[in-house]
């Protein structure tokens, strides 16, 4: 049964992403995340911006988050917006932050793979910046 969030409130711009510049390092919950980019126009009919999106889900993340937690994300990343070519991705890129916990999953080739796991508003910014627009994660949890 689903049960509906009551301890969070929709606040939105209460994390907010800068809008004055091309990139920021933000630190949510004491996470550093580098967001660039962030003047790139990612919706050309509407003329959303790469930050106009990281602040949408900063702005949902209190929502989002819970349902997301402990599962690996499959990244679908758009590097050009959403009208432009889109990747899968599943490996944690190497760059990743220190902090971001990882999901390792057997693949049926028998190598290991090491999916992404959103468990907070640092991990979540961390993804979208990827390029990632829409979340694909697992139904079922890592553990």
């Amino acid at each position: 049964m689903m049960t509906r969030n009551t301890t969070s409130t929709f606040e939105p711009g209460r994390f907010p992403i800068p809008r004055d510049r091309e990139a920021a390092v933000l630190r949510p919950g004491g996470r550093e995340v580098a967001l660039t980019n962030l003047r790139k126009e990612f919706f050309p009919q509407t003329g959303a911006t790469k930050g106009d999106v990281l602040q949408y889900y900063a702005d949902v993340a209190p929502f989002l988050v819970p349902y997301m937690q402990g599962r690996a994300q499959v990244m679908k990343r758009y590097p050009n917006g959403a009208s432009g070519d889109f990747f899968y991705m599943k490996r944690t890129p190497a760059n990743a932050p220190p902090w971001l916990r990882t999901c390792s999953i057997e693949h049926g080739s028998g190598s290991i793979i090491a999916f992404p796991i959103v468990d907070d508003l640092a991990s979540l910014l961390w993804l979208i910046n990827l390029g990632c627009i829409d979340l694909n994660e697992w139904y079922s949890r890592c553990d």
